[in-house]
Protein backbone atom coordinates (compact mmCIF):
# COMPACT_ATOMS: atom_id res chain seq x y z
CA UNK A 1 0.00 0.00 0.00
CA UNK A 2 1.32 3.27 -0.79
CA UNK A 3 1.20 5.78 1.66
CA UNK A 4 2.09 9.75 2.19
CA UNK A 5 3.72 10.06 5.63
CA UNK A 6 3.16 13.41 6.91
CA UNK A 7 5.84 14.96 9.19
CA UNK A 8 6.00 14.32 12.83
CA UNK A 9 2.88 15.38 14.70
CA UNK A 10 3.12 19.06 15.47
CA UNK A 11 3.76 19.38 19.93
CA UNK A 12 4.50 15.90 20.37
CA UNK A 13 7.99 16.40 20.53
CA UNK A 14 9.32 14.28 23.48
CA UNK A 15 12.16 14.30 25.82
CA UNK A 16 12.34 10.42 25.44
CA UNK A 17 13.51 8.03 22.66
CA UNK A 18 9.76 7.85 21.10
CA UNK A 19 8.98 8.62 17.74
CA UNK A 20 5.84 9.98 16.97
CA UNK A 21 4.23 10.08 13.04
CA UNK A 22 1.19 10.35 11.25
CA UNK A 23 0.75 7.95 8.59
CA UNK A 24 -2.24 8.80 8.39
CA UNK A 25 -4.68 11.92 8.19
CA UNK A 26 -6.70 9.99 11.45
CA UNK A 27 -3.56 7.14 12.37
CA UNK A 28 -0.90 7.96 14.35
CA UNK A 29 2.24 5.57 14.61
CA UNK A 30 3.89 5.42 17.68
CA UNK A 31 7.57 4.05 18.00
CA UNK A 32 9.77 2.87 20.91
CA UNK A 33 13.37 3.59 19.39
CA UNK A 34 15.81 2.42 21.75
CA UNK A 35 16.66 -0.41 18.87
CA UNK A 36 20.55 -1.29 20.05
CA UNK A 37 18.63 -1.70 23.79
CA UNK A 38 15.94 -3.91 21.81
CA UNK A 39 13.60 -1.04 22.61
CA UNK A 40 13.61 -2.21 26.41
CA UNK A 41 12.11 -0.23 29.26
CA UNK A 42 14.08 2.71 31.31
CA UNK A 43 12.42 5.29 33.26
CA UNK A 44 12.78 8.09 30.22
CA UNK A 45 10.62 5.42 27.58
CA UNK A 46 8.16 4.40 30.54
CA UNK A 47 7.55 7.80 30.91
CA UNK A 48 7.42 9.29 27.52
CA UNK A 49 5.32 6.34 26.29
CA UNK A 50 2.43 7.02 28.87
CA UNK A 51 3.20 10.98 28.09
CA UNK A 52 2.84 10.14 24.03
CA UNK A 53 -0.57 8.22 24.47
CA UNK A 54 -2.08 11.20 26.75
CA UNK A 55 -1.39 13.53 24.20
CA UNK A 56 -2.35 11.61 21.18
CA UNK A 57 -5.50 10.60 22.76
CA UNK A 58 -6.15 14.43 23.37
CA UNK A 59 -5.99 14.83 19.79
CA UNK A 60 -9.26 15.03 17.93
CA UNK A 61 -7.80 14.38 14.10
CA UNK A 62 -6.08 10.84 15.76
CA UNK A 63 -8.86 8.59 15.87
CA UNK A 64 -6.41 5.27 15.97
CA UNK A 65 -2.57 4.54 17.26
CA UNK A 66 -0.31 2.32 15.74
CA UNK A 67 2.70 1.06 18.61
CA UNK A 68 5.45 -0.43 17.66
CA UNK A 69 9.43 -0.49 17.70
CA UNK A 70 12.54 0.10 15.96
CA UNK A 71 15.10 -2.15 14.48
CA UNK A 72 13.80 -6.27 15.55
CA UNK A 73 12.01 -5.89 18.63
CA UNK A 74 8.45 -4.65 19.51
CA UNK A 75 10.02 -4.31 23.36
CA UNK A 76 11.93 -6.52 25.29
CA UNK A 77 10.95 -5.53 28.54
CA UNK A 78 12.77 -4.22 30.96
CA UNK A 79 16.71 -3.21 30.37
CA UNK A 80 18.48 -4.62 33.26
CA UNK A 81 21.09 -2.11 33.10
CA UNK A 82 19.01 0.43 33.56
CA UNK A 83 16.18 -0.20 35.66
CA UNK A 84 13.54 2.33 37.35
CA UNK A 85 13.51 -0.13 40.56
CA UNK A 86 15.55 -2.30 42.59
CA UNK A 87 15.40 -5.11 45.64
CA UNK A 88 17.06 -3.06 47.70
CA UNK A 89 14.20 -0.44 47.53
CA UNK A 90 11.92 0.07 50.45
CA UNK A 91 8.29 -1.00 49.66
CA UNK A 92 6.93 2.65 48.69
CA UNK A 93 9.70 3.33 46.36
CA UNK A 94 9.72 -0.05 45.07
CA UNK A 95 5.71 0.32 44.79
CA UNK A 96 6.72 3.71 42.81
CA UNK A 97 9.39 2.65 40.65
CA UNK A 98 6.76 -0.71 39.64
CA UNK A 99 4.22 2.12 39.12
CA UNK A 100 6.58 3.08 35.76
CA UNK A 101 5.78 0.01 34.00
CA UNK A 102 1.70 -0.25 35.44
CA UNK A 103 1.12 3.06 34.11
CA UNK A 104 1.61 2.18 30.54
CA UNK A 105 -0.65 -0.79 30.73
CA UNK A 106 -3.32 1.59 32.86
CA UNK A 107 -2.70 4.15 30.19
CA UNK A 108 -3.66 1.92 27.09
CA UNK A 109 -6.26 0.92 28.49
CA UNK A 110 -7.54 3.88 29.95
CA UNK A 111 -7.71 6.01 26.27
CA UNK A 112 -10.51 6.66 24.23
CA UNK A 113 -8.50 6.01 20.94
CA UNK A 114 -8.18 2.47 20.28
CA UNK A 115 -4.44 0.97 20.00
CA UNK A 116 -3.45 -2.01 17.99
CA UNK A 117 0.00 -3.34 18.47
CA UNK A 118 2.49 -4.14 15.30
CA UNK A 119 4.58 -6.85 17.05
CA UNK A 120 7.77 -6.60 14.94
CA UNK A 121 9.98 -9.07 16.76
CA UNK A 122 10.52 -9.36 20.24
CA UNK A 123 7.55 -8.65 23.07
CA UNK A 124 8.68 -10.18 26.56
CA UNK A 125 7.93 -9.76 29.57
CA UNK A 126 6.77 -5.68 30.67
CA UNK A 127 7.07 -5.49 26.99
CA UNK A 128 4.52 -8.69 26.60
CA UNK A 129 2.11 -6.83 29.06
CA UNK A 130 2.29 -3.67 26.47
CA UNK A 131 0.83 -5.37 23.56
CA UNK A 132 -1.21 -7.12 25.66
CA UNK A 133 -3.11 -3.83 27.32
CA UNK A 134 -3.26 -2.57 23.43
CA UNK A 135 -7.04 -3.28 21.87
CA UNK A 136 -5.19 -5.56 19.32
CA UNK A 137 -2.32 -6.82 18.21
CA UNK A 138 -0.77 -7.52 14.19
CA UNK A 139 2.26 -9.64 14.53
CA UNK A 140 5.16 -10.39 11.75
CA UNK A 141 6.49 -13.38 11.34
CA UNK A 142 9.45 -12.83 13.60
CA UNK A 143 6.89 -11.78 16.31
CA UNK A 144 7.68 -13.45 19.56
CA UNK A 145 5.24 -12.75 22.66
CA UNK A 146 6.17 -14.02 26.01
CA UNK A 147 5.61 -13.50 29.69
CA UNK A 148 8.97 -14.66 30.66
CA UNK A 149 8.89 -13.07 34.18
CA UNK A 150 9.15 -16.50 35.94
CA UNK A 151 12.77 -17.21 34.18
CA UNK A 152 13.95 -14.61 36.62
CA UNK A 153 11.76 -15.38 39.70
CA UNK A 154 9.19 -12.32 38.94
CA UNK A 155 5.67 -12.59 38.43
CA UNK A 156 3.91 -10.44 35.95
CA UNK A 157 4.16 -6.98 37.71
CA UNK A 158 2.71 -4.65 34.77
CA UNK A 159 -0.80 -6.06 34.41
CA UNK A 160 -0.41 -9.43 32.43
CA UNK A 161 -1.65 -11.77 34.98
CA UNK A 162 -4.96 -9.55 34.63
CA UNK A 163 -5.19 -9.38 30.92
CA UNK A 164 -4.10 -12.54 29.87
CA UNK A 165 -6.56 -15.17 31.29
CA UNK A 166 -9.35 -12.06 29.86
CA UNK A 167 -7.54 -12.80 26.33
CA UNK A 168 -6.84 -16.26 26.04
CA UNK A 169 -8.99 -17.74 29.56
CA UNK A 170 -7.21 -18.67 32.46
CA UNK A 171 -5.79 -22.01 32.43
CA UNK A 172 -3.81 -21.50 28.71
CA UNK A 173 -2.93 -17.99 30.80
CA UNK A 174 -1.42 -19.88 33.86
CA UNK A 175 0.74 -22.11 30.95
CA UNK A 176 2.70 -19.11 29.55
CA UNK A 177 2.69 -17.24 32.66
CA UNK A 178 3.58 -20.73 34.86
CA UNK A 179 6.11 -22.06 31.92
CA UNK A 180 7.71 -18.53 30.27
CA UNK A 181 6.83 -20.32 26.74
CA UNK A 182 7.23 -17.96 23.81
CA UNK A 183 4.57 -17.43 20.82
CA UNK A 184 6.35 -17.30 17.62
CA UNK A 185 4.64 -15.78 15.02
CA UNK A 186 1.53 -17.70 13.73
CA UNK A 187 1.21 -19.02 17.01
CA UNK A 188 0.72 -16.15 18.43
CA UNK A 189 -2.49 -15.74 16.60
CA UNK A 190 -3.50 -19.86 16.70
CA UNK A 191 -3.07 -19.06 20.58
CA UNK A 192 -6.22 -15.70 19.84
CA UNK A 193 -3.16 -13.21 21.19
CA UNK A 194 -3.26 -11.63 17.06
CA UNK A 195 -5.95 -10.60 14.46
CA UNK A 196 -3.75 -11.82 11.89
CA UNK A 197 0.30 -12.73 11.48
CA UNK A 198 1.49 -11.00 8.21
CA UNK A 199 5.46 -11.15 6.71
CA UNK A 200 7.69 -8.31 8.25
CA UNK A 201 7.61 -5.89 5.15
CA UNK A 202 4.32 -6.16 5.44
CA UNK A 203 3.57 -5.27 9.15
CA UNK A 204 3.48 -1.56 9.15
CA UNK A 205 0.96 -1.46 6.13
CA UNK A 206 -1.16 -4.19 7.72
CA UNK A 207 -1.53 -2.14 10.97
CA UNK A 208 -2.02 0.78 9.35
CA UNK A 209 -4.66 -0.18 7.24
CA UNK A 210 -6.27 -1.43 10.26
CA UNK A 211 -6.23 1.69 11.60
CA UNK A 212 -7.15 3.28 8.80
CA UNK A 213 -10.62 1.42 8.81
CA UNK A 214 -11.06 2.09 12.76
CA UNK A 215 -10.70 5.55 12.30
CA UNK A 216 -13.58 5.57 9.84
CA UNK A 217 -16.03 4.88 12.75
CA UNK A 218 -17.57 7.00 14.78
CA UNK A 219 -14.71 7.90 17.56
CA UNK A 220 -17.36 8.55 20.46
CA UNK A 221 -19.24 5.50 20.00
CA UNK A 222 -15.70 3.92 19.14
CA UNK A 223 -14.31 5.05 22.73
CA UNK A 224 -17.56 4.65 24.76
CA UNK A 225 -17.59 1.09 23.43
CA UNK A 226 -13.70 0.22 24.11
CA UNK A 227 -14.63 1.63 27.93
CA UNK A 228 -17.45 -0.44 28.36
CA UNK A 229 -15.89 -3.62 26.95
CA UNK A 230 -12.61 -3.15 29.15
CA UNK A 231 -14.88 -3.37 32.49
CA UNK A 232 -16.88 -5.82 31.09
CA UNK A 233 -15.43 -8.71 33.59
CA UNK A 234 -14.99 -6.96 36.32
CA UNK A 235 -18.93 -5.37 36.91
CA UNK A 236 -21.90 -6.48 37.81
CA UNK A 237 -24.60 -6.96 34.84
CA UNK A 238 -26.90 -4.03 36.59
CA UNK A 239 -23.52 -1.68 36.58
CA UNK A 240 -22.83 -2.68 32.61
CA UNK A 241 -26.41 -2.23 31.76
CA UNK A 242 -26.31 1.31 33.53
CA UNK A 243 -22.93 2.28 31.96
CA UNK A 244 -24.22 1.36 28.80
CA UNK A 245 -27.27 3.48 29.45
CA UNK A 246 -25.52 6.46 29.82
CA UNK A 247 -22.79 5.60 27.03
CA UNK A 248 -25.66 5.48 24.84
CA UNK A 249 -27.28 8.78 25.66
CA UNK A 250 -23.74 10.41 24.95
CA UNK A 251 -23.63 8.73 21.57
CA UNK A 252 -27.32 9.67 20.79
CA UNK A 253 -26.31 13.40 20.84
CA UNK A 254 -23.43 13.50 18.36
CA UNK A 255 -23.39 14.68 15.39
CA UNK A 256 -22.10 11.72 14.33
CA UNK A 257 -25.39 9.71 15.43
CA UNK A 258 -27.02 12.31 13.80
CA UNK A 259 -25.04 11.44 10.36
CA UNK A 260 -25.28 8.16 10.58
CA UNK A 261 -28.88 8.23 10.39
CA UNK A 262 -29.00 10.67 7.31
CA UNK A 263 -26.52 8.74 5.74
CA UNK A 264 -28.41 5.50 6.13
CA UNK A 265 -31.90 7.11 5.04
CA UNK A 266 -30.27 8.66 1.59
CA UNK A 267 -28.36 5.06 0.96
CA UNK A 268 -24.70 7.02 1.38
CA UNK A 269 -21.84 6.48 3.45
CA UNK A 270 -21.59 8.18 6.75
CA UNK A 271 -18.19 10.91 7.05
CA UNK A 272 -17.72 10.90 10.92
CA UNK A 273 -16.07 13.83 12.59
CA UNK A 274 -15.83 12.97 15.89
CA UNK A 275 -18.66 15.68 17.36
Amino acid sequence: MNRVYNEALPMINLDAPIRVEQPDDHVARVTYDRPDAMNAYNEPLLRGAVEAFERLDDRDEIRAIVLTGAGNAFCAGVDLTDMPLTPEMDFAEYETGLGLFQNVVRTLRGTDTPVIAAVNGYALGAGCDTALACDFRVVSDEGVIGETFIDVGFVPGDGGAFLLPRLIGEARAKELIFTGRKLVGEEIVEWDLAREQVPTDELLDAAEEFGTELAGRPPIALGQSKQLVNESLDVELDRALADATRAQRICSQTDDHEEAVAAFKGDRDPVFEGK
